[in-house]
């Protein structure tokens, strides 16, 4: 098995809508002209970066031309999001769109209905002309709907106890709304001596500084693992990166996998996933997204603190 990696387009290529037509990119718009072909929508979300949204549009718009209706989210937020949403609405492909480089390409990470990369074998690529019909763009609320299941993971009995002190989060809409949600009012009691938390413009990595030091990743999953498996009885496979595993083994199973965080999210989308982890600060965990879940983590580490 092997996974069809994110897809990294010019932005000038967006927006004169001329990336539909390179030979590079043929294959994903052929895959989703495939994938879309008895079921004609798709969902797309955007990460928090400053003009994601924009390019999102763009993309729409090309592939609106292709006779396919696209839902979006109205507000950015995670990857993990977008993932969970994709398993449970029965649309055949996802799109998630971010940033990269020096702002001047887009990456767009096609999600499968499973909620991870899909399998290089899985790839669609015969030529195909959609029935020419009239296709729309609309926005379909992916946050609230992942905010009700990012609640459901939260302990509503946790003690009281140590809070961060600052959570800088770039998903302000979301947050807002989570605010709401009286499950998840762990994430934003504070204590001037607790850590420090950030999450990045996907939402998929979580950063912790205690004291100005950082957290290792590895020092903040052993401590979620710990709780889970102790408190919330969890069990399954860990994937770790190489030469990491030996203080993992007491919890289960665990892989050891080499390559960046696509590889260990596409090989703990079929697996029983525990808890997985990479060193730039991605935590996945079950019953989320394989791609990591950095708001998820952040309620789970404070949990443990309790």
């Amino acid at each position: 098995m092997s996974p069809i990696y994110p897809l990294i387009i010019p932005k000038n290529q967006i927006c004169d809508s001329s990336w539909q037509n390179k030979p590079e990119f043929a294959s994903l718009v052929l895959h989703i002209k495939n994938l879309c072909k008895d079921y004609p929508s798709l969902l797309m979300a955007f990460s928090a970066d400053v003009k994601a949204k924009v390019f999102t549009e763009k993309i729409a718009e090309s592939i609106k031309g292709w006779g396919i209706n696209v839902f979006m989210s109205d507000i950015s937020i995670p990857l993990s999001a977008i993932s969970f949403a994709i398993t449970t609405k029965s649309m055949p492909i996802g799109l998630y769109i971010e940033e990269v480089g020096n702002n001047d390409s887009i990456k767009v990470t096609p999600i499968s209905t499973h909620g991870g990369l899909f399998d290089e074998q899985d790839l669609k690529t015969t030529y195909i002309n959609l029935p020419s019909k009239e296709a729309v763009i609309g926005t379909t609320d992916i946050a609230s709907f992942y905010i009700k299941h990012l609640a459901g993971f939260a302990d509503p009995f946790i003690e009281k106890g140590l809070s961060f002190s600052n959570f800088d989060s770039p998903f302000n809409e979301l947050f807002e709304i989570m605010q709401r949600n009286e499950n998840l009012k762990i994430l934003f009691e504070r204590d001037l001596k607790g850590p420090k938390a950030f999450l990045n413009n996907n939402g998929c990595c979580l950063t912790i500084k205690e004291n100005n030091n950082q957290i290792t990743t590895k020092d903040i999953s052993l401590k979620i693992a710990k709780y889970l498996k102790e408190e919330r009885f969890s069990s399954g496979s860990l994937f770790v990166p190489v030469n990491e595993k030996n203080k993992f083994e007491s919890f289960g199973e665990v892989i050891e996998i080499e390559g960046n965080n696509y590889d260990l999210s596409f090989n703990a989308a079929f697996s029983d996933l525990f808890l997985g982890y990479t060193n730039d600060g991605m935590i996945a965990m079950q019953g989320s997204s394989c791609f990591g879940d950095g708001i998820l983590a952040s309620i789970y580490y404070l949990e443990s603190l309790r």
